[in-house]
């Protein structure tokens, strides 16, 4: 189980590397994009389907349990979301272009939603999320786009298990 489970691991960890700087050159900033939670979505479907669908046709005859399926979805997101999070750390330390960009769009995201936070939140609030974009750190950047892919990749792995599971007779 863990070793197919490692190759699409890999393979996936690639891909999301991958759509990241695609969508860097086509001029989409992923960390401010909510399509790419969407696409995190779908490429975990892919990867975890895949492994967890070689795992049942080709090394357990047929069978896969709800446990298996959570386990290869685990196995199969877990180091490719540390692939992923390990590349994005180097570049954000040896390119600040893309922690600028993060700042810059998420100030004018906040700016054009202003008058819905100060309603909604406060002024108070509202200055303090201008102050904490202003004082992200690259480490910190790092830090939430860790959550929020390893968050669409606990959504999606469950959904996987129950599609892929069949029990013995």
């Amino acid at each position: 189980m863990i070793k197919s489970a490692i190759k699409y691991s890999v393979l996936c960890g690639i891909f999301l590397i991958g759509i990241f700087f695609v969508s860097i050159n086509f001029g989409s900033n992923p960390l401010l994009d909510s399509r790419h939670f969407w696409f995190d979505l779908g490429v975990y479907f892919l990867f975890i389907f895949f492994a967890g669908k070689e795992f049942k046709d080709f090394r357990n005859d047929g069978f896969l349990h709800f446990w298996q399926g959570i386990s290869i979805g685990f196995i199969v997101f877990i180091p490719a979301i540390l692939l992923f999070e390990a590349t994005f750390y180097i570049i954000t330390q040896t390119d600040s272009s893309i922690l600028e960009a993060y700042k810059n769009g998420a100030t004018m995201l906040l700016k054009k939603n202003e008058e819905f936070y100060l309603i909604e939140l406060g002024e108070k609030t509202l200055n303090e999320r201008y102050r904490s974009i202003s004082n992200m750190s690259s480490a910190q950047l790092v830090q939430m786009t860790f959550r929020n892919k390893l968050f669409s990749a606990f959504l999606i792995t469950p959904v996987v298990a129950i599609i892929l599971r069949k029990k013995p007779k």
